[in-house]
């Protein structure tokens, strides 16, 4: 392991990082709003000079496998932490930038956003607009221009005209596009890489390459599924904009739907487009984003669609979604009749399961106990593997209650011998062990975080049980939002709740092992 060489690159992710964050300074010009001019413009030079200060400590070399945990784990931490620059430059606080900013690289799409505009988009509080720095100095250089005195007052406050700041909201939302890229090479590079413990997601994924014989180099597959990520996030802002939802929506909407993040540019979410065709696309390209994107490799590939009737994991994903809508259905969930009913909970299922967390309505947070368990069991178990969707996987799932019931039979027949496979490859029996291992140690995880988060909001009265546990389960799995308090946002959860909801969705989204592996004293030894 070289901390030059991991410092090296972590320096061209910044600057990378930087360069980015000209396209949602692009936006701020188009919209006229020179608060989001001067916000993007200092945080691009402030990670741009980081980057460059990095790369020049560093050194260049080969990447090996340790040195590729510290860049994808710090790297995600550094961005989450210089994304939130532009918000902290327009006045939230900088937890709450963090956790917007993180939320959005992790895709969970969890906010603390709590006003809107007249139409209906996300606004910067106003009571945090009061002390924006970048509208400070934009009024200040408004007074020197015209020859008026600067006082400290207008450095650190300004008037906002239009607090909308449609610049911010798009940086927003290009967070969960960077973010949903990020997983992909994830997933591509470093799970391979971890170990029999590590290795058991990519090794049931990979189990389809091999089926089909397919067998890429890393480099090649990163570059195919981040295509065809791109090409689904470009049919999607097509329909999107063909059923009648604006361009700016629509091309935020499609960043949120295929990274599996749901952070809509309205604050109401798909509700405010009152379209059935919408919120049909929406569904389809959620249940996509949720699919490993082997299968859509294959399918390109082979150009057939079988690929995914044949696929154990995929037939599981869709049983389990329909499933809980039936579930949901007869305990009470939903209001009106039938069909407004299976069009309410069917979106609130496939959104919750593919983790995106978009909603199409505000009655969720009220059905019957019963449909909010059913709601936060779907958070847990989360999207498939090798696809941008987040929780504990289908895969996973369906392996353990595969290996539940074959020690049943084999309790009957003792001298049975039957292995488990999924989708016509066998699963070896360390993978097995090593999948059952991840899975308790997420359920750990995630009682130790919920103890943590009762234990900070044990004075906020409007936490209860079901609150701190979806709370967990949404920032863990990638979600988004939860239920009771946090059903909505997460702007009445106190900051050191925060900050366990960032911890968490950072694990969460880090699939908990690349960041235990950092704290094992071998990987340190040379």
């Amino acid at each position: 392991m070289s901390a030059r060489i991991a410092l090296h690159t972590l320096g061209f992710l910044m600057i990378v990082l930087g360069a980015l964050m000209l396209v949602p300074l692009a936006v701020s010009i188009i919209y006229s709003e020179p608060s989001g001019v001067v916000a993007f413009v200092l945080s691009s030079l402030a990670t741009l000079a980081v980057g460059y200060s990095m790369r020049r400590l560093g050194s260049g070399g080969d990447v090996g496998h340790k040195d590729a945990f510290l860049i994808v784990t710090f790297g995600w931490l550094l961005a989450a932490v210089f994304g939130a620059l532009p918000f902290v430059l327009m006045g939230v606080g900088f937890i709450d930038s963090l956790f917007e900013s993180m939320s959005g690289f992790t895709t969970t799409g969890a906010t603390i956003l709590t006003e809107y505009d007249a139409n209906g988009y996300w606004i910067i509080n106003s009571t945090a607009s009061s002390g924006c720095l970048a509208s400070g100095i934009v009024t200040g250089l408004s007074h020197q221009l015209a020859g008026g005195p600067t006082t400290n007052a207008a450095l650190i406050g300004g008037d906002i005209a239009d607090p909308t700041y449609y610049g911010l909201l798009f940086w927003r939302s290009f967070t969960q596009l960077l973010g949903g890229l990020g997983i992909i090479l994830l997933f591509i590079a470093i799970f391979p890489h971890l170990g029999v413990a590590g290795r058991q997601l990519y090794y049931v994924d990979s189990a389809r390459l091999k089926k089909e014989t397919l067998t890429p180099r890393v480099k090649d597959t990163a570059k195919i599924f981040w295509g065809i990520y791109l090409l689904m996030v470009g049919l999607e802002t097509f329909m999107l904009y063909l059923a009648g939802m604006p361009i700016y929506d629509s091309i935020l909407t499609a960043f949120a739907t295929l990274s599996t993040a749901g952070y809509s540019p309205q604050a109401s979410g798909i509700v405010a487009y009152s379209s059935l065709p919408i919120e049909a696309i929406v569904v389809f390209f959620m249940i996509l984003g949720a699919t490993s994107y082997n299968l859509h490799y294959i399918l390109l590939y082979k150009g057939s669609i079988s690929v995914y009737v044949r696929d154990s994991e995929f037939r599981f994903y869709l049983l389990i979604m329909a499933s809980a809508i039936v579930m949901i259905l007869l305990a009470g969930g939903g209001e009106g009749n039938l069909l407004h009913r299976l069009r309410i909970v069917g979106f609130q299922v496939v959104t919750t399961m593919t983790t995106t967390g978009f909603t199409n309505n505000f009655e969720y947070n009220t059905w019957p106990v019963a449909s909010s368990m059913i709601i936060v069991a779907l958070m847990l178990i989360g999207g498939c593997v090798g696809s941008t969707g987040g929780g504990i996987k289908v895969a996973r799932i369906l392996l353990i209650l595969k290996y539940g019931r074959r020690e049943l039979i084999e309790l009957i027949h003792p001298r049975a011998v039957k292995p488990i496979k999924i989708t016509g490859a066998t699963v070896q029996e360390e993978v097995l062990r090593s999948i059952l291992f991840f899975a308790l140690l997420y359920l750990l995880v995630f009682f130790v975080a919920s103890l943590a988060m009762a234990l900070t909001e044990a004075g906020n009265p409007v936490f209860d049980l079901i609150s701190t546990v979806s709370a967990i389960a949404t920032c863990m799995g990638a979600v988004g939002p939860g239920l009771g308090a946090v059903a909505y946002d997460f702007s009445g959860v106190t900051a050191a709740g925060k900050m366990i909801g960032v911890i968490c969705m950072f694990v969460g989204r880090m699939e908990i092992l690349p960041v235990m592996v950092l704290f094992m004293p071998n990987f340190w030894r040379k």
